[in-house]
């Protein structure tokens, strides 16, 4: 016990005292003397040790149970943000003769570091085709129209492959800058996108061709929960890796009849504000999907012990330093001389409410390691008061599940480290990660986690249409901030470039059924989002934001003007998707 609650609560004893016994003279007289007897104050002192050590208690009590409402209201607050990338498959031109689907969820792994090789596992579909750009041109030929040409190469074997296929994605690769100019460019200058093979005539994708990827819950990073407004998972992965939004598919290829193994893709735009640099085939990456460090693993068992109230969960088969519990996916209880398992539910399931007095549930308690800045995570075995621990005599391993991460140690990794698999998991193509590593973020735990918690839930009940509230509401995910210097430079500038917000009530047509909504209109300061094509790119992010907080009966609409070029971008009317029940 520090010093600071005993010293507190005998200059209470001392000054107060005095003064209670001024107002009650009769009562407590005798509380206004100094004394001298020094067993008089020996009593004095204990009271106020034991007093102090009451309060520590009570203090000590409060972390867990802030954690206990968060674990229920925003339980994805209290995960970590693990190390993110991008990585690229190249496969060899001749060598695929049909399309070799990379399914979401492919576990990939690193080149070991300190004896660990990170894993980590893809966020999206990739279909590897026999095919490959070799030439990215930007025609300015024609005044105020420039058309972006993408040359592709396939084989003879692949023209069918090719023209059975919906389309392909496209990675914007590079600086900002350039990348997030370039995604300006195909989602609001492209008038027109067309797919020409030899000497044949061009062939129109329409005007859907151009389909914005990585917003979707089906290429979410971060697992999620379902109750959470999907607005707030798209803001940490913007926080965290940028570059997972600078995705686009070209649809409609399968309009084509390839008669040649090389093809051009021509894009032309109408007036679109000009690239910073020039174009080059490393600018459009084919085969390329964000990977996350989670990874599914077991536990160290524990062997329960009813008169130790929580222990320490590791991962099985690894340093202690090399790894992080982001979260609990099983608990079974295993009794000796039983065949039976008990699986034990988590306290925010509320299953334990139902199934009567001998229920029993985990719960988990994240907390700073006192070794690195990482969470260290505590499990107990919680019962209702009234039931007995002698039911729970009987010796009992439990067995757990998890999601883990490897730490701090996937930061350390470079350029191109990222291109190994796993054991027993074979891949169809080489692969490389083409961007850095992110280092990973940690939740405020603590006394932090207190005013961030209670900010939370009081900005959930105030309006996004002031400009407050949103700069509050994207400072809490800002998650960066305590781990890199650029990102938290980069994030807080953006969000220090809202200057205002407003709203107002829409009525707009739907489905062809009127429906009642919200105008959103937001002004920002060019200076501090960077550029134009970046100022757009998190216009999008608050699009999605906005849309999560709107329920499914009604609509938002995003409006974004720059401020002092008064530049001006506009998303249609989107159903809400925030459940009503």
């Amino acid at each position: 016990m520090g010093s600071k609650h005993y010293e507190s609560e005998l200059a209470y004893l001392r000054e107060m005292g005095r003064e209670f016994a001024l107002v009650h003279p009769t009562t407590a007289g005798l509380l206004a003397e100094k004394g001298s007897d020094p067993d008089v104050e020996r009593l004095l002192e204990g009271f106020a040790f034991l007093t102090a050590r009451i309060r520590e208690r009570i203090d000590d009590a409060v972390p867990a149970i802030i954690h206990g409402v968060a674990q229920l209201v925003f339980p994805h607050y209290l995960r970590p943000v693990p190390s993110m990338s991008i990585i690229q498959y190249t496969p060899p031109l001749r060598a695929l003769r049909a399309v070799a689907t990379v399914p979401r969820g492919t576990r990939v792994s690193a080149k070991p570091l300190q004896g660990t090789a990170c894993e980590f596992r893809t966020t999206a579909d990739i279909d590897l085709l026999p095919l490959e750009l070799v030439e990215a041109t930007l025609d300015e030929t024609a005044a105020h129209r420039p058309v972006i040409r993408l040359r592709f190469n396939t084989t003879e074997a692949g023209r069918q492959v090719v023209c059975r296929r919906e389309g392909v994605r496209l990675m914007l690769h590079g600086e900002p800058s350039l990348t997030c100019a370039l995604y300006l460019w195909l989602r609001r200058y492209c008038k027109a996108a067309a797919l020409k093979c030899g000497s044949a005539a061009p062939v129109g994708l329409g005007a859907d061709a151009i389909v914005p990827v990585g917003f979707g819950e089906g290429e979410a990073m971060l697992p999620w929960p379902s109750f959470a407004p999907a607005g707030y998972r798209v803001l940490q992965e913007y926080f965290a890796l940028p570059g997972k939004f600078l995705f686009v598919d070209i649809r409609n290829f399968d309009r084509l009849t390839l008669t040649e193994d090389s093809f051009e893709l021509a894009l032309t735009f109408e007036r679109p504000p000009a690239l910073p640099a020039r174009l080059t085939t490393e600018t459009f990456r084919l085969f390329c999907t964000p990977v996350i460090n989670l990874f599914e693993t077991s536990a160290d068992p524990i062997k329960r012990d009813i008169r130790v109230y929580e222990q320490l969960l590791r991962a099985s088969g690894l340093k202690p330093a090399h790894m992080e519990i982001y979260e609990v996916t099983s608990v079974i209880g295993v009794r000796q001389g039983q065949a039976q398992r008990k699986q034990y539910a988590p306290f925010v399931a509320y299953t334990h409410a139902t199934e009567g007095r001998d229920a029993a549930y985990y719960v988990l308690r994240p907390t700073t390691s006192p070794i690195d800045d990482a969470t260290d995570t505590y499990l107990s075995i919680a019962t209702p008061r009234n039931v007995s621990t002698n039911s729970f005599e009987v010796e009992e391993v439990l067995s757990i599940d998890v999601v883990a991460t490897n730490r701090n140690l996937p930061a350390e990794l470079q350029l191109g480290e990222i291109c190994t698999t796993p054991r027993g998991v074979a891949s169809p193509a080489p692969f490389r990660n083409i961007a850095p590593v992110t280092v990973p973020a940690r939740p405020a735990l603590g006394n932090e986690l207190h005013w961030r918690l209670l900010s939370h839930m009081g900005l959930s009940r105030s309006s996004l249409a002031d400009v407050g509230v949103l700069r509050a509401l994207l400072a809490l995910y800002n998650f960066q901030r305590k781990v890199s210097a650029t990102a938290r430079h980069a994030n807080e500038l953006k969000i220090e470039s809202l200057r205002k917000v407003s709203a107002e009530a829409i009525t707009r047509m739907l489905q062809g059924a009127p429906v009642r909504g919200t105008r959103v209109n937001i002004e920002i300061d060019e200076a501090r989002a960077g550029t134009v094509g970046e100022a757009f790119v998190f216009g999008c992010v608050l699009d999605e934001l906005y849309a999560a907080h709107v329920a499914l009966n009604s609509l938002t609409e995003q409006h974004l003007q720059l401020h002092p070029s008064k530049v001006e971008f506009g998303w249609p009317a989107r159903s809400g998707r925030q459940h009503i029940v």
